[in-house]
């Protein structure tokens, strides 16, 4: 799983691109949210909610465990992209 945000001044997005790009190529599964209005870490509360609820889910689809439902509703406006290879 790879969460970035679009404003980030430490790392551009394009290198997260390159890096999901490159597990794709290579038939890794890999979870990419990035968020367009956020920098170096989520900090706006629906965005955070977001990413606890992805992050849930992940945990759960690698590790089997429990999870309680998540459903994005008026949150998914927020996201720029969500793209799931699995």
């Amino acid at each position: 799983m790879i969460v970035h945000g679009a404003n980030d001044p430490r790392v551009k997005q394009a290198e997260s691109d390159q890096f999901v790009a490159a597990l794709m190529k290579n038939h890794i599964p890999v979870t990419y949210i990035v968020f367009p209005d956020e920098g170096h870490g989520p900090r706006k509360p629906h965005n955070t909610l977001a990413m606890a609820g992805f992050i849930e889910e992940f945990l759960h689809k690698c590790l089997h465990g429990d999870v309680e439902p998540f459903h994005l509703g008026n949150l998914q406006t927020f996201i720029l992209s969500i793209l799931k290879y699995f």
